[in-house]
């Protein structure tokens, strides 16, 4: 829990930061890619996150991959100072906070849409656009397939879970069975 707000507490500094410098979508691109990019590069995510090394050395692990990955002057220093206080291990939470501080301030909703079966671009166009005016918001889905549902659509954004899934249908007609019997 501990580790939430201080991840919290960054990224909303970040954030400030970018406000103040009309720069909140190019800090929010530069965190993306430098975090997918640390995906690829499993080994240097775990000495960068690892209490073994000491910061001078993390300092120079992060310099060798900001040369990889040009990020705004402003994101560099926040990343070095994230390796002097001893923080760059809750990057990802950081990351994570920080993309929901700015879709929050542009009005976007991210979700997801887990379906038996892959759909059309259509069908996802027309999905996220029917969300977009009951939400009052932009909507983004991933699309998850889970062949288990066996038909249907189950919709997650924020709080909101809409749930078409045939599974769960047979499962409430399962229950209205029992109780009548």
């Amino acid at each position: 829990m501990r580790a939430l707000a201080t991840a919290l507490k960054y990224a909303k500094g970040l954030f400030i930061v970018g406000k103040e410098l009309n720069k909140v979508t190019t800090f929010g691109d530069d965190l993306q890619r430098l975090q997918e990019g640390l995906k690829a590069l499993p080994d240097v995510l775990k000495a960068l996150e690892s209490p073994i090394y000491p910061p001078d050395i993390k300092m120079e692990i992060l310099m060798e991959l900001l040369k990889q990955f040009k990020v705004d002057p402003e994101v560099e220093r926040f990343l070095q100072l994230l390796v002097e206080r001893r923080r760059i291990q809750y990057l990802n939470d950081i990351v994570e906070m920080y993309q929901a501080l700015v879709d929050e301030e542009l009005g976007i909703a991210r979700g997801e849409v887990i379906s038996a079966f892959e759909l059309s671009e259509e069908e996802h166009k027309t999905l996220e656009e029917v969300l977009s005016e009951v939400l009052k918001k932009r909507v983004y889905l991933k699309v998850k397939v889970e062949p288990e549902i066996l038909g249907g659509i189950k919709v997650k954004v924020g709080d909101y879970i809409w749930d078409g899934t045939l599974k769960t249908q047979l499962k409430r007609f399962k229950e209205i069975i029992i109780k009548g019997v």
